[in-house]
């Protein structure tokens, strides 16, 4: 993947569901939940195409580190598996 590409929600999530090194109990997924409020949800929770269209998640966090983040244009997957 092109380094001045910067990945999807959807993309980051697949990563995290697909990838056998990562532990997906491990994350957040951070989101818009209308107006100003964000709101998380675990990782386990999250139904893709549910309730939470992608356009509306912001983040995904492993502990306390953000790992990819919309708005600040964090993206940290590639560092997660080594």
């Amino acid at each position: 993947m092109s380094q001045d590409r910067f990945q999807t929600s959807r993309e980051v999530y697949h990563r995290i569901r697909w990838d056998p090194r990562l532990d997906a109990h491990a994350f957040v997924i951070g989101y818009d939940a209308r107006g100003e409020q964000m709101e998380e949800v675990p990782f386990a929770a999250f139904v893709p195409d549910g309730e939470i269209p992608w356009h509306r998640v912001w983040y995904f966090r492993r502990g306390h580190q953000m790992v990819w983040d919309r708005r600040e244009r964090i993206d940290r997957m590639s560092d997660l598996a080594v």
